[in-house]
């Protein structure tokens, strides 16, 4: 293993908001920055071709599902769409709402 360093590192932890609602007040930042005036978005037109951060949205999107507190749903249809071409070359057609 690599020799490590003897500064000290805070490291990013310490950076970290671990109040009891950052988590909540960052999950609906990023609703509503996706969602803007609308009640409801697709998912297709707001994650665009960079996967790694697709990831990192459907990520905190699925979060922001599973708490109930929290007024916003994902809704997933039926279809599917394959591009080859595309990265990721698969598209499961959803929507993040506003509940109402």
């Amino acid at each position: 293993t690599p020799p490590r360093s003897n500064l000290p590192d805070p490291g990013p932890g310490d950076a970290l908001d671990t109040s009891p609602d950052a988590a909540t007040e960052r999950l609906t930042r990023v609703a509503e920055s996706l969602l803007g005036d609308a009640s409801r978005v697709a998912l297709a037109d707001v994650l665009g071709s960079d996967w790694p951060s697709a990831r990192r949205v459907l990520a905190d999107l699925t979060t922001l599902d599973l708490r109930p507190e929290l007024p916003y749903r994902l809704r997933w249809s039926g279809g599917l769409t394959i591009d080859p071409e595309r990265e990721p070359a698969w598209l499961s057609h959803g929507y993040l709402e506003r509940a109402r």
